[in-house]
């Protein structure tokens, strides 16, 4: 029997089938993904857009089609991720926009939507490539706006439609040499076909079904060169009265490439690749106000998909302090906070770096706060993380102090059949720092997943952090110390040597007098120094480099270290401990790892 229109509820049941489909196969589009830069992350930023769809209209899904298409249309928009994502919204955008107020479509106006939908993911692009996402597109909707002329059958146009775009599909290494070169079809279209074979398949039998993954082997075919053109693949949301897409186009333009701009005049999703997130959020103020500031490390991601690394992989929030070369040296991944100067927000060490950080402290009379990363950031990273590896480990600061734990706690367990381990490590800084480093040793050293959770058990209890405060400024302003509190301190010129524990921070010594603190607090920290056992230390510091180096250099000459590192007090930690700083991370080595 025939299906001669559809209403919003089989709009909605369709589109989850497909939306499903793609889940089912975003370690394969992962895989695939060369264009346009090959940082292995199409297939997840499609999956986490079209789960967007699904989790924000379940509870609020209408007979009349053209309120589901609306409801669809700005689900998508919030939940878009990564180009294909965005182009994904900007479709469904155009879609809902080609329906005018239609409660229910024969195949016909089904098809002239379309073209609307087909024409809006093409305008979404400074610049659209033949050979993506955009090809399959077209193909489709054009093929379906045929068909109408003679049928009003949905179900057997829809067949003959998905046909052409897999003709599409396979041509479109023909159209952009460098998925010739690598073996593959395009990821994105690759993605758009699964959508819509997960959408036939209901049609024609009732019941959402996976998709079997194919065993072709790519992994010497990807292509290997890194693009390092921009290092920040970057996105927001802006909502505004009057939103002039193609002029914020064109000022885009000026600060990146590979920029997708979906939405309407009041709500827009920008896309783009940079080396300068701040001016893309700085930009997008100008519009209206924005959200959803995200910022992903394309070469971290490249490099991830395209080098050979261990079986588990090892996350920190930006809380952990420690220099970038480490980061590198040991991939380690990290899930940045914001920081927030009123109605101005920061990603942590990604559009406001340290130096950055003490120039606006200096000149903005607004003391800033932090906010963890949410559940839906870390779990981007994890399903990220779980095409390129077999388990993780992520490392956090203590409940106690942020909502960060928390986050990542909750956005770990709707990751299945990924094994997550989420530790409250009672520390923070260069001692989380030293955690996260022992945690990529004992990775290196091809220990299992359980016998990784045991050291990293073994080396928090093995692992304490100082730190020393040229003023009790800040962590009153940050509420973390009462005013009261301050004053009693000044009045008796004690200097509190402060520490981290599942409970927060606590007072573990104390200096007397307000000259030379940091040298006191360095002579308190050489009694705490182990005498009979291996150890490292870390330190970071807030604009005291000099006393930093110092002692780092007496550490490495008489303390017998097994490391020394130096580092910086990252932005998440300067909030609160102010400028003149110091936190230094002692850690043990007696875990078992070596033996």
């Amino acid at each position: 029997m025939a299906i001669e229109y559809i209403d919003g509820i089989r709009l909605y049941r369709t589109l989850t089938a497909g939306l499903r489909r793609v889940v089912s196969r975003q370690d394969y589009l992962n895989k695939i993904n060369v264009f346009p830069v090959p940082d292995g992350d199409t297939g997840t930023n499609m999956a986490f857009t079209l789960t967007s769809i699904e989790e924000g209209i379940q509870d609020n899904i209408y007979s009349d089609i053209h309120q589901t298409s609306m409801a669809i249309a700005d689900s998508a928009l919030d939940g878009a991720r990564g180009n294909s994502g965005a182009i994904l919204a900007q479709f469904f955008v155009g879609f809902a926009d080609g329906i005018s107020e239609n409660k229910t479509l024969n195949l016909t106006q089904f098809a002239k939507a379309m073209l609307v939908a087909q024409k809006y993911a093409y305008d979404a692009l400074v610049k659209p490539k033949e050979g993506t996402i955009l090809s399959v597109i077209k193909a489709w909707c054009l093929k379906i706006y045929e068909l109408a002329k003679t049928s009003n059958d949905f179900q057997d146009s829809m067949r003959k439609a998905l046909d052409m775009a897999q003709i599409a599909l396979d041509h479109t290494p023909d159209q952009l040499s460098v998925l010739a070169k690598a073996g593959v079809v395009d990821a994105g279209a690759q993605g758009f076909v699964d959508m819509l074979s997960g959408i036939q398949d209901y049609i024609d039998s009732g019941e959402v079904t996976q998709v079997k993954l194919s065993v072709l082997d790519i992994s010497q075919n990807v292509a290997s060169e890194t693009n390092e053109k921009y290092r920040y693949c970057t996105e927001c949301i802006v909502v505004g009265k009057d939103i002039q897409r193609r002029t914020l186009q064109e000022q885009l333009s000026s600060i990146g490439d590979s920029i997708v701009l979906a939405g309407m005049k009041s709500k827009a999703k920008i896309h783009i690749h940079t080396d300068y997130p701040q001016k893309v959020f700085d930009l997008c103020k100008s519009y209206g106000q924005i959200s959803g500031e995200k910022t992903d490390d394309m070469i971290k991601q490249q490099k991830d998909t395209q080098s050979s690394h261990e079986a588990i992989a090892v996350i920190v929030d930006s809380t952990c302090d420690l220099p970038e070369d480490l980061f590198e040296l040991y991939n380690i991944h990290m899930v940045p906070a914001r920081l927030n100067f009123g109605d101005t927000h920061y990603v942590d060490k990604v559009s406001l770096n340290t130096d950055e950080f003490w120039e606006e402290i200096a000149s903005n009379p607004i003391h800033p706060n932090t906010s963890q990363p949410s559940p839906g950031t870390f779990r981007r990273q994890y399903q990220f993380l779980c095409s390129h590896y077999e388990s993780a480990i992520s490392i956090h600061v203590p409940q106690s102090l942020s909502g960060t734990f928390q986050s990542a706690l909750t956005a770990s367990k709707s990751i299945k059949e990924f094994p997550i381990h989420v530790v409250d490590t009672a520390n923070g800084s260069v001692g989380n720092g030293l955690i996260a480093i022992r945690t990529a040793e004992a990775i290196e050293a091809k220990k299992s997943f359980d016998q990784v959770k045991k050291i990293v058990e073994k080396t928090i209890e093995n692992t304490k952090i100082y730190i020393g405060l040229e003023t009790l400024d800040s962590v009153v302003k940050g509420g973390r110390v009462s005013p009261t509190v301050k004053k009693i301190v000044n009045l008796l010129r004690i200097n509190p040597i402060l520490t981290i524990t599942k409970d927060g921070i606590k007072t573990i010594g104390k200096t007397f007098g307000h000259k030379n603190k940091a040298e006191k607090f360095i002579r308190f920290l050489e009694k705490q120094l182990p005498t009979d056992k291996p150890f490292r230390i870390a330190i970071a510091n807030a604009k005291v480099g000099d006393i930093a180096k110092k002692w780092e250099k007496e550490l490495m000459n008489n303390s017998g270290a097994d490391k020394v590192i130096l580092t910086e007090i990252g932005p998440a930690l300067g909030v609160h401990s102010g400028r003149g700083a110091l936190a230094v991370a002692i850690q043990t080595l007696d875990d078992g790892l070596n033996t």
